[in-house]
């Protein structure tokens, strides 16, 4: 089970241009020399809070997320410190630039989503780049609260059926998880999508999408209690290109 931080921070917008350069070249690389990786970076396009920036790192477990931490064991080992001093440089000032920021944990299935952190020591390959869609693409983050016990029936008819058409029809499946805070029976998913027109083509009210699709999604109705989401818009070139 591979652990999701999502992080909002409050960025004039004057500054929004400093404070994704600075993590572009400084941050994020540096989080690929422990082994972690930053999935999704963007703004609100729809469903969210427009006076903030947003990112998603991953990592493979607890101990790994805090051996990243300022108190953790990756910020007091000499040869790590050396290797990314270069890389850790140029992110110096970008805490000046946050006037405010807060996080939340998603717990997902390495099995079901994208991302591959991997504990790093040093010497070994860096964490790989992840796979990405670009500036002006989409990740939709839906959440569902599931009648007890509905997360199984769930996957499985996403795996099964839902998302084989929508990885045909270019979109990728990043991550399927639950968010440990909240109730047992939630699941939350991302999915991406080339921009906005490609997610509308998809998953929009006039969306044609196969019998066997529609079929299973009517079938989900009485599993689902209740659905949201909201849809970031990618405001950085970090990842490679999928």
């Amino acid at each position: 089970m591979g652990i999701l931080v999502q992080r909002q921070f409050s960025v004039a917008r004057d500054d929004r241009r400093e404070f994704e350069r600075q993590s572009r070249l400084g941050v994020w690389e540096n989080m690929r020399h422990n082994g972690a990786q930053m999935i999704a970076y963007g703004t609100w396009a729809f469903g969210g809070r427009g006076d903030v920036v947003v990112t998603h790192s991953v990592y493979e477990n607890f101990d790994h997320w805090t051996a990243t931490r300022a108190w953790g064991e990756f910020a007091t080992e000499n040869a790590r410190v050396e290797e990314t001093r270069h890389i850790r440089a140029i992110h110096a000032g970008r805490n000046r630039l946050v006037t405010e920021s807060s996080a939340r944990i998603i717990d997902y299935d390495d099995e079901l989503s994208e991302p591959t952190p991997r504990y790093r020591n040093v010497g070994e390959p860096l964490a790989a780049l992840p796979s990405t869609f670009g500036p002006q693409s989409i990740v939709e983050q839906s959440e569902f609260s599931l009648q007890r016990g509905g997360e199984d029936a769930l996957a499985s008819t996403l795996r099964d059926t839902i998302w084989p058409w929508l990885t045909s029809q270019g979109a990728r499946i990043v991550i399927f998880g639950h968010d440990p805070l909240q109730s047992d029976d939630n699941v939350v998913t991302y999915i991406a999508y080339r921009d906005i027109s490609h997610w509308n083509e998809l998953k929009g009210r006039r969306a044609k999408v196969p019998d066997a699709v529609a079929a299973a999604r009517e079938a989900l109705h009485p599993l689902v209690e209740s659905q949201s989401s909201q849809l970031l818009m990618v405001m950085t070139e970090f990842g490679a290109s999928a």
